[in-house]
């Protein structure tokens, strides 16, 4: 008996803090202003360092039209991994946007990342793309 009192003692903060605690919890955005929350969530956006400075092994754009629009088709990847992380790119040539597709393979599972809420037409192209660049997948 003393046993299980001991344990009850132990855990009662835990449990009975959360059942008998009258303040409202947290909203997400307290959250993420905290420490510790705050840096595991800009590591959960934060995208492959070659992705952000624009520095990748490349290869030249084609153009394509989509809507009466021109926009430049670009394919980068991560320098000495090109198999594992790529990035197919459509940039708008009148500067007005621009959008991917960052596809990165782990563990023999590729996980595909839209970038830049395309249309479903540049969606399509940039899906396209890939498959092209990579026939064998």
């Amino acid at each position: 008996m003393k046993q299980r009192l001991r344990i009850f003692m132990l855990a009662c903060p835990l449990l009975c803090g959360t059942l008998t605690a009258t303040a409202a919890p947290p909203t997400t955005e307290d959250l993420l202003n905290h420490s510790g929350f705050k840096e595991a969530y800009k590591a959960m956006i934060t995208l492959p360092a070659w992705i952000v400075s624009g520095k990748g092994t490349s290869t030249p754009v084609e153009y394509v039209k989509q809507n009466g629009k021109t926009y430049a088709l670009g394919h980068m990847c991560k320098p000495h991994d090109c198999a594992a992380q790529q990035l197919e790119l459509v940039l708008a040539t009148d500067h007005s946007g621009s959008w991917g597709l960052l596809s990165i393979k782990a563990n023999n599972a590729l996980k595909q990342t839209v970038l830049g809420s395309p249309t479903p037409e540049i969606e399509k192209v940039l899906r396209d793309a890939y498959t092209k660049n990579n026939p064998t997948d």
